[in-house]
């Protein structure tokens, strides 16, 4: 097996983005005439990235449904977040599994998400009409985690 093939068994992304770099390193006068390969090393690349924006998605979704678990007063919802939660972690887990170069970029990944995660609670919960419970959020800086990342939101068996 190939280098690329065994790349491509052992992470998807990492592939991806190895496979659009290769493509464009492509000697011109080596090319065959027909193949557009600016386009398809953009293609290819742009693979990639739909799996690290799917894990982006999911990791949003995860930290949206266990802040609501967190400063949400209504317990009778809890029972859909947790197995929202539950579903959201498992897609992730396939997608880390599949690229475990972007479980290495996980941090990354995650850090825009916590603004935009604490943005939506808050303005859920102020939509339920729970104002305190938005303003508790608010005292949260959404910079910096609430959760942690690796011990709470990533472990299947932890919740709020």
């Amino acid at each position: 097996m190939s280098d690329a093939a065994e790349l491509y068994e052992r992470d998807f992304y990492a592939w991806t983005q190895d496979q659009a770099a290769t493509l464009r390193a492509w000697p011109e006068k080596l090319r065959p005439n027909a193949l557009d390969i600016a386009h398809l090393a953009e293609e290819i690349e742009d693979l990639g990235s739909s799996q690290r924006n799917s894990a982006k998605s999911f990791l949003f979704q995860i930290l949206v449904h266990l802040l609501k678990m967190k400063f949400h007063p209504d317990q009778q919802p809890r029972g859909h977040w947790r197995d929202e939660v539950g579903n959201f972690r498992a897609q992730l887990d396939i997608i880390l599994s599949d690229s475990p170069s972007l479980r290495s970029r996980r941090a990354e990944l995650a850090s825009g998400e916590w603004r935009r995660a604490a943005r939506q609670v808050s303005r859920s919960l102020e939509d339920d009409g729970h104002a305190t419970a938005a303003a508790d959020l608010r005292l949260f800086t959404a910079d910096q985690a609430y959760f942690d990342l690796d011990r709470q939101v990533l472990d299947p068996d932890w919740l709020p």
